[in-house]
């Protein structure tokens, strides 16, 4: 009988080992499924596009919007979410992330590698979602695993399989009136990312980003070594000019400039956005053609070309000028609002802010007295007058391109390991 006993005692144990075991294995393998595929500094951007008959509440009516995640902690993690309104207005809030309660910011970022079949855990409406479907798709320029899934309450969305982030979807909004009281007519909207830095377009079998580094290479290199021949056939150049009594030694050399200038200002970004290239990406390649230009510049002081020297010079100091006073024209407080709850979301975007500033601020300072020294006609007295200021305008320009170098390596780039 005591046996008997000690027998079921030992069978009941045996079992609730066995129960307990099957628990912690199957809750592991759910955890080992609920893998975060972010990581800071990942962002994604959408644009949404609302057709059809009636109106979104002001509160909803969402045209775009930017995911940026600020922290990671095992399966809870923040983003920062920023949009534009319909009416031209921003806003932006912090989301916290947790796959283990469920809290997905309504399915924008779900658990990375899940196959069809794998669920994953919503606290609202308390409810396991399925992933029905994946399939090999080019998103955003690169080949990409995309899966689907919806529920009686959502639409069918799309998420990148390897990091989970939702990357679109097409909703629609029929006769159906909102726990807030708004009515919905007869609406669509069409949410499509269309950039991120969590993978690249791949040109020429090269991301997208590390491709605009080899082109803005290229860039630095063709035009310093224009000029370097420029430099190295002066004396043909002194010949051909003065074959023409209308055209002294300065007019061809300003001439030369002036079209390389123009020509870099307006159609290096023209061509580079109609191949897709994104505005970081194409104003990393203009710095690297303004640095390439004070450098000759510098060539040209060298070789006792002053007068090329200053004219080129003044010539990419007001060129960047320009460019940087065409941006501040068209600047909001929208802008600064958008600006401020992206750009300053991290500390490492603060710091390449600050450190990016104290060298390009000095260096645009010391441009616009370099011109104000300079005279067109000669000066006997300007090479000694402008060296220091040349010295420092020099060091800061050099300084501030190669902190925008490596801050668009470490933002846009993982050849650094990191975004």
């Amino acid at each position: 009988m005591i046996r008997m006993k000690q027998n079921t005692v030992l069978a009941l144990a045996s079992l609730m080992i066995a129960c307990f075991s099957i628990f912690v294995l199957s809750s592991s393998v759910h955890a080992e499924q609920q893998i975060v595929g972010v990581k800071v500094g990942d962002w994604m951007e959408y644009d949404i596009d609302v057709t059809g008959t009636g109106s979104l509440p002001p509160s909803h009516d969402v045209r775009w919007m930017r995911l940026d995640v600020l922290s990671v902690d095992g399966v809870a993690f923040s983003v920062n979410i920023t949009v534009r309104y319909a009416n031209e207005t921003w806003g932006s809030s912090i989301w916290e992330y947790n796959f283990t309660e469920g809290k997905n910011g309504g399915w924008t970022i779900i658990p990375a590698n899940l196959n069809p079949g794998d669920t994953f855990f919503d606290y609202s409406p308390l409810a396991n979602v399925t992933v029905q479907r994946e399939e090999q798709r080019v998103v955003l320029g690169a080949s990409r695993v995309v899966t689907y899934g919806n529920d009686s309450l959502r639409e069918i969305k799309e998420w990148d399989k390897a990091t989970g982030v939702f990357i679109g979807s097409i909703e629609v909004k029929q006769d159906f009136t909102n726990t807030d009281g708004w009515y919905f007519d007869n609406l669509t909207m069409t949410i499509k990312a269309t950039a991120t830095n969590m993978w690249g377009r791949q040109i020429f079998g090269l991301e997208q980003s590390v491709f605009a580094l080899v082109i803005s290479g290229l860039v630095f290199g063709v035009v310093g070594l224009a000029f370097v021949l420029i430099i190295w056939q002066k004396n043909n150049i002194s010949k051909l000019c003065s074959r023409y009594s209308l055209l002294s030694s300065r007019v061809i050399p300003a001439i030369i400039i002036v079209g390389i200038v123009v020509f870099a200002y307006m159609a290096i970004p023209s061509v580079c956005m109609s191949h897709g290239l994104r505005n970081a990406e194409v104003n990393m390649i203009m710095q690297s053609v303004w640095m390439s230009l004070i450098l000759a510049s510098f060539g040209f002081r060298k070789a006792d070309k002053h007068f090329i020297h200053g004219f080129l010079m003044t010539v990419v100091v007001i060129a960047t000028l320009v460019s940087f006073a065409s941006v501040l024209m068209m600047w909001s407080p929208a802008d600064s609002a958008h600006t401020t709850a992206t750009y300053f979301s991290a500390s490492n975007k603060i710091a390449e802010f600050i450190v990016h500033g104290v060298f390009s601020i000095p260096a645009l300072i010391f441009g616009v007295w370099f011109i104000a020294l300079w005279r067109p006609n000669g000066n006997a007295a300007f090479p000694d007058k402008s060296r220091r200021i040349v010295k420092l305008l020099l060091i800061m320009w050099t300084l501030s391109y190669l902190v925008g170098i490596v801050g668009y390596i470490f933002d846009y780039t993982t050849l650094f390991g990191v975004h």
